[in-house]
């Protein structure tokens, strides 16, 4: 979960300018000409206002204010197998209460809710459908759970998008790559969530695939967005804008 108190400096009053809800959902808008769209998925049990106050902060947005829109996506609430029920804010359920139980499980459907997944993922691709700028201008990224979407929704859409800004999560064995999308993924190395040699096994497919794939090691970082992690996704947008 983001770090406000660490991260964001006090807001000032015109701080909700801009910004839109559609049922659950918060926008961002340009304050000039709509060029780029980046959309966004936070992770299991949170909303898109935790991350609200960071992608409205020209200082920590890894985009520029004054031409992206910004879509900060909130998941369903559903019962969460591995919470005994429990509903909470998740784009898929999750059936093992550990990563630790992970090893020797081969079925994707023991792990994941794959159909729920799915079903979150062409919803994003409905979104990207319906965004008027040129596809290659549009990122797509997410922290924890939203990583494993945007790595799911990103690499399986027919067309390249600008890339993909991942935080904190994994590849899905069931995910499909159907584009050239860059890709970039941050990951703390004291992540006891999703631990960082869990992830890196995870995405090792990408490296044997023709996009353009990083993936950096955050050393001291535990499960969480930081200072560093807005650094190198904006590095990331620079290089990947066209």
């Amino acid at each position: 979960m983001l770090s406000l108190k660490e991260l964001i400096p006090a807001l000032t009053k015109d701080f909700t300018q801009g910004i839109t809800r559609v049922d659950q959902h918060i926008y961002i808008h340009p304050k000039k000409e709509h060029k780029y769209t980046f959309i966004w998925m936070h992770g299991l049990e949170d909303v898109p206002e935790s991350f609200l106050a960071g992608f409205n902060n020209p200082e920590l947005n890894p985009f520029d204010n004054q031409t992206t829109k910004v879509i900060l996506l909130c998941a369903p609430v559903r019962p969460l197998t591995k919470n005994q029920g429990e509903e909470m804010t998740s784009w898929y359920d999750i059936m093992i209460p550990s990563w630790k139980q992970y090893w020797g499980i081969k079925s994707d459907k023991e792990l994941w809710g794959v159909d729920q997944a799915i079903e979150s993922r062409n919803f994003i691709w409905s979104l990207i459908d319906q965004e008027p700028v040129p596809k290659k201008n549009i990122f797509i990224g997410g922290f924890s759970q939203g990583c494993c979407m945007s790595l799911l929704a990103g690499l399986g859409y027919k067309e390249s998008l600008g890339g993909i800004l991942g935080n904190s999560g994994f590849l899905f064995p069931f995910t499909e790559i159907n584009n050239k999308t860059p890709i970039q993924i941050l990951h703390g190395e004291e992540d006891e969530v999703i631990p960082y040699q869990f992830a890196e096994k995870s995405l090792e497919p990408l490296a044997k695939i023709e996009n353009e794939f990083h993936l950096i090691k955050l050393k001291g970082i535990e499960h969480a967005m930081m200072m560093e992690n807005f650094k190198l996704m904006k590095e990331f947008v620079i290089k990947h804008s066209q």
